[in-house]
């Protein structure tokens, strides 16, 4: 069975083609008031969708010098004038066979006087047909505004305003018209979440073809993909949280990439690399984070050659954040953190609240045997990191963090090594990501330097969406050896959330490195090798260090980073 969605039978939605008609003789000002048959409240509630006007074009069979492309420009003081009781018209190129439903027309004093006028649409210029006859009657005559015609449904690709004048002269004169449609499968209902959606079931799209698909349940595919082109879907998410998204997709010899974004923002990218054929189809799944209530979903390719066939958006069944272990140390599972100190938090966490209710520490007491399930804690495997937008954090920095800083051997003072001679100063840490803040970075790893100058010398961190909780994500590496000997950060390879990684940050004779290791604890890659930076007061540090979040408060609950930890060694 291939539709699965639930339709919404009390709504009908409409897709908008972004052009106003206006008729008009000499004046071109104009004021849009309320009318009793077509008010901007009704406007509003029809949840239209603005077609790219670039998708339209237009002609006419004459002009005064107000050319017709003028009634596309979203410029009311700009025309299409031609004069005449008979024979004079404007038609607008839908680009494609489109279900016409309605229209709104604004007329140029149209408080003043009546204007006459046809609608005609047709799947060419030589067979339209007349589906609004207002040649006798005219507009209203009562408003400035805009008026709403609802029009019988009907399909056509080309829609022609026939001018016949208006009752105080011959003239006609358009500035701007909106057309409302349905999708051409008659799709206008809000799309309830969680559900299948079929990729053809869209209330707006630019530039996609549907074909037969040979996917599993037949019917339809979109395809016809180029860079620019975008699906949208009316979707009603019942609360804010995480979503398990999976895309049915095929191409013959492309990577797959498009985002998906919600009302106007950004929520996620997909990479997925080509099936090798049109109807090889794979699913591919992203955990994304979605507000409750109607909202418009589009796909944007942001490359083409791919097909899609269903989208599915599912409850999040996944489990970021791991419950505490009660009586387990965080500090026991990383051998004692005797010669760390943890930059945390006291006080009672409260979301939302100044600071989120929280002091910043700088060492946290107790170390061996403290733990709290908002910051730091274990599950008996690893121990976690958790920072929040909007926690307090150290006055040299706007970011919160949950991170320990390297001690002396006996835990007794702050270390500081010098990175510019022949000693080699080593970390070897396992660590793992979970989740992703609002900003979509954190830094799990550094070497930092006690001067400005140098601070910080190296950050290791990542790189994905906003709050997400799988799949793949960008390695990075800032700080001073990117950013100002490189001239910015440096993307230096892909992981993915909750991957156990297994790397050594070293630095010797004013070169920092970074390894990965094999399960042994042996070097089988260097992942980055710096410039020469000549920092002498330096320590390791390691955790959840947000980043970009600076001034900035967490947008629920479940807006937080999670870094795990579970092996940690420092050598010098």
């Amino acid at each position: 069975m291939k539709t699965l969605i639930t339709l919404n039978s009390k709504h009908k939605y409409y897709t908008m083609l972004a052009f106003l008609i206006f008729l008009s003789c000499t004046d071109n000002s104009m004021e849009l008031n309320d009318l009793g048959i077509n008010v901007e409240e009704q406007h509003q509630s029809l949840k239209n969708k603005i077609i790219d006007v670039n998708e339209i074009s237009v002609s006419a069979n004459g002009d005064d010098g107000n050319i017709p492309s003028n009634t596309l420009d979203g410029n009311l003081n700009t025309r299409w004038s031609s004069k005449g009781r008979t024979g004079k018209y404007i038609t607008y190129d839908l680009g494609k066979i489109r279900k016409i439903d309605a229209i709104r027309i604004a007329w140029f004093k149209g408080n003043q006087r009546k204007t006459f006028f046809q609608v005609a649409v047709g799947n060419s210029t030589s067979s339209l047909t007349t589906i609004l006859n207002r040649k006798s009657n005219g507009s209203s005559g009562n408003s400035n505004g805009f008026e709403f015609y609802e029009l019988p449904d009907t399909e056509g690709r080309f829609l022609r305003i026939r001018g016949f004048g208006n009752s105080s002269n011959d003239w006609n004169s358009i500035t701007e018209i909106e057309i409302l449609t349905t999708t051409s499968n008659g799709s206008t209902a809000v799309i309830q979440v969680p559900s299948r959606i079929q990729a053809e079931d869209f209330t707006s799209q630019k530039g996609t073809q549907t074909e037969a698909t040979s996917d599993t349940g037949g019917g339809l595919n979109v395809g016809y993909i180029d860079a620019g082109d975008y699906l949208e879907y009316e979707i009603d998410v019942p609360e804010t949280k995480d979503y398990n998204f999976e895309f049915r997709v095929a191409s013959l010899n492309k990577t797959i990439r498009f985002d998906v974004i919600s009302n106007g923002n950004r929520l996620a990218g997909i990479s997925k690399a080509t099936t090798n054929g049109w109807q090889n189809w794979i699913t591919t799944k992203k955990t994304i984070r979605l507000n409750k209530g109607i909202q418009t979903l589009r796909l944007l390719a942001t490359d083409g050659g791919w097909n899609i066939n269903w989208l599915e958006i599912k409850e999040d069944q996944s489990n970021p954040d791991p419950n505490p272990t009660p009586g387990s140390s965080p500090a026991s599972i990383l051998g004692g953190l005797k010669n760390w100190k943890l930059n945390g938090y006291s006080g009672t966490f409260q979301l939302g609240a100044s600071n989120n209710g929280l002091t910043y520490v700088d060492k946290t007491p107790n170390l061996q045997t403290f733990s709290n399930p908002e910051w730091f804690y274990t599950d008996g495997t690893w121990t976690y990191f958790k920072a929040y937008p909007g926690n307090p954090t150290s006055s040299g920095s706007g970011n919160p963090r949950s991170e320990l800083r390297e001690l002396t051997t006996n835990g007794n003072a702050n270390i500081y090594w010098d990175g510019t001679t022949s000693k080699e100063h080593r970390m070897i840490w396992k660590v793992k990501v979970d989740r992703l803040p609002q900003s979509g970075k954190v830094c799990f790893g550094q070497i930092h330097d006690k001067t400005d100058k140098f601070d910080d010398v190296i950050r290791v961190q990542c790189q994905g969406d906003p709050f997400q909780t799988s799949g793949e994500i960008t390695l990075r590496i800032n700080g001073y050896v990117t950013e100002v000997l490189e001239g910015g950060g440096k993307s230096v390879g892909k992981i993915r959330i909750g991957e156990e990684l297994y790397y050594e940050l070293t630095y010797q004779n004013s070169v920092v490195k970074l390894y990965e290791l094999n399960s042994s604890g042996s070097r089988v890659k260097t992942i980055f090798t710096s410039k020469k930076a000549a920092a002498k007061e330096n320590y390791f540090k390691a955790g959840c260090y947000l980043q970009s979040v600076k001034g900035k408060k967490a947008k629920g609950p479940n807006d937080f980073g999670l870094v795990g930890i579970k092996e940690l060694k420092i050598f010098h």
